[in-house]
């Protein structure tokens, strides 16, 4: 009788979501989200008719929550970031990420959660 051989893969390891870097998603009321999927605005940063999206989208929790992605925080991120098939909006690249995280070191002190 054959033994039966089982190969047990790692858990996949995933990438920061590009969305918070990408794609500022603005509805029609002005609210922004980070994510294309986030329909019920679980990851609202903000809305453009109190604060230009500029600002929002270069924000202390915004960055906050990106730093978070980067350093495979996800739960302490967007709520919605747990959940999300990060696929649709692609993976950050380890390059991209760790040029931000330069140019953040910079600016620590403003971001809060």
């Amino acid at each position: 009788m054959a033994k039966e051989v089982r190969t047990v893969l790692p858990p996949e390891t995933r990438p920061p979501c590009a969305g918070l870097w990408d794609t500022p998603m603005v509805q029609v009321n002005g609210d922004v989200t980070v994510c294309c999927l986030d329909e019920h605005l679980e990851n609202k940063i903000g809305n453009v008719n109190d604060t230009p999206l500029g600002e929002i989208w270069a924000g202390p929790k915004l960055d906050a929550w990106r730093l978070a992605h980067v350093e495979g925080r996800f739960g302490e991120s967007g709520p919605y970031c747990t959940r999300c098939n990060w696929r649709s909006a692609g993976a950050l690249s380890p390059a991209r990420a760790a040029e931000w995280r330069a140019r953040l070191r910079g600016t620590s002190s403003r971001i809060s959660g």
